[in-house]
């Protein structure tokens, strides 16, 4: 009968510790980070126990100075490790002065709120006419926010369009302002930079951009000076040169103020690999002072009601720093398991991505996908490759019903199509994606095959 009784109120006692954790875990972990930020500052606020932890910047700032003491500055420099986007800070951009009588600044200064399409089209009337005009419109009609080029030359020129011409418009539109947009990859969009920039084909900063991109990222200094026999003053001023690019023209054309993305994780380029990381502030650390710690060990002489209320800030306290050092390991074991499954996308870019579900994927990690779905809310990613809400890496789930679902909705787009411009597997793809559908290009392939719908080639009328 004892034994009974103990074991009840152990779990009890157990509930009673487990169930207020899991509470704030459960609310922290659909937080992004800038409204974990304000969630924080006002626990920080209400309760007095708990303040912020700079105790790790401190340790971290300390190790640094030591290591400055022991190594000289140029094996600091090698040691230095570099993101892609750490080139190329997101309030800078190339100048359009000086690029000739063509250019006015007024006629390209885009309106309050205008679209990177409307603006991008603005200055495509001004510029081209007739065919060109044509394939202008289809070529900007592609490019996503960030000033990406969603569609290849090969599959706009099956619009009906020779192919060499379709890449002499893309040139003339990467000079558009702003500079480097309807870019394939990133090394499109610099080059395009460097060009308007007047640097030629032979220059140092080209030929890092063309050829040593992933080099200059993982900062192999000696070995690029070595192959291009320079030396280290002059790969420094390239190297300043190109930080002042921008890798994702469009988006300060495409994004307001109100509209700003503060991304949850990183996944950059570091000693020659992808590393992903949380983006966490330093806010997200905190820790309960010492003070009320030494209260409660030594409670004598502490009046009761304020006693009893500093434990009870005390356990909410420490509930706050569990839920978020056990967000921290979910978000990190859930970065790490999206780096791995679509590391050729990280590595290589959009033709590259996998298709997952939500709970295919909760499976490999062994995590509940309702915590999967929680975690994934609102948060956004930065790699190479731009900024993209997590979900863009998932997939909705393709059973036998929804299979049938999609080869529905691929026959209701065509149904709805321009007969005399046909959609391409690809338009059709990007159109199911923005329906929350994310499937490849050779899968709306193989569902039209299904339906014997023909190639768009084929059905033009």
């Amino acid at each position: 009968m004892d034994k009974g009784k103990h074991r009840l109120d152990f779990r009890h006692e157990l509930k009673q510790y487990i169930l207020p954790t899991l509470t704030y875990y459960l609310k922290l972990i659909e937080l992004p980070n800038l409204e974990l930020e304000t969630y924080l500052r006002h626990e920080l606020e209400t309760n007095p126990l708990l303040e912020q932890d700079s105790s790790s910047e401190r340790e971290e700032d300390e190790d640094d100075e030591t290591e400055e003491k022991e190594k000289d500055s140029k094996e600091s420099k090698d040691s230095e490790e570099y993101g892609l986007l750490d080139f190329y800070p997101e309030e800078q951009y190339v100048s359009r002065r000086d690029r000739g009588d063509e250019f006015d600044p007024l006629d390209n200064v885009p309106a309050e709120g205008e679209k990177l399409y409307d603006y991008l089209m603005k200055q495509a009337v001004r510029k081209f006419s007739g065919k060109e005009l044509e394939i202008a419109e289809v070529v900007i009609s592609n490019i996503e926010d960030d000033g990406h080029l969603t569609a290849t030359p090969e599959e706009i020129a099956q619009e009906g369009y020779d192919v060499n011409d379709v890449i002499a418009v893309i040139k003339q539109i990467q000079r558009f302002d702003p500079v480097g947009c309807a870019w394939c990859d990133a090394k499109e969009s610099l080059l395009a930079q460097l060009e308007v920039l007047g640097f030629d084909s032979d220059s140092v900063e080209y030929i890092l951009v063309k050829e040593y991109l992933k080099d200059l990222q993982c900062n192999r200094r000696k070995e690029i000076m070595r192959e291009l026999h320079i030396d280290e003053e002059r790969f420094t001023k390239a190297k300043e040169i190109i930080k002042t690019l921008d890798p994702r023209p469009g988006w300060r054309y495409s994004m307001t103020p109100s509209r700003y993305i503060s991304p949850d994780f990183i996944i950059r380029w570091q000693d020659n690999k992808l590393v992903a990381n949380l983006n966490d502030d330093p806010v997200s650390r905190v820790r309960i002072r010492r003070q009320y710690v030494e209260i409660l060990k030594n409670p004598k002489n502490v009046p009761r009601e304020q006693l009893i209320f500093i434990r009870q800030r005390y356990q909410a306290a420490k509930n706050i720093i569990i839920a978020i050092e056990q967000r921290r390991k979910t978000l990190k074991r859930i970065i790490d398991g999206i780096l791995e499954y679509q590391r050729e996308f990280f590595e290589n870019g959009y033709d590259h991505i996998k298709s997952i579900t939500m709970t295919d994927f909760a499976r490999q990690l062994n995590v509940n996908p309702s915590t999967i779905s929680r975690a994934l809310a609102n948060k956004y990613l930065e790699s190479p490759w731009g900024i993209h809400k997590l979900k863009f890496f998932f997939t909705a789930p393709v059973g036998q019903t929804d299979k049938h679902l999609i080869l529905n909705k691929i026959k209701e787009i065509i149904t709805k199509e321009d007969k005399s411009s046909p959609l391409s597997d690809t338009q059709i793809a990007r159109k199911l994606s923005r329906q929350g559908i994310v499937i490849s290009r050779r899968t709306v392939s193989k569902y039209r095959d299904i339906l014997s719908i023909p190639a768009h080639q084929f059905r033009r009328e």
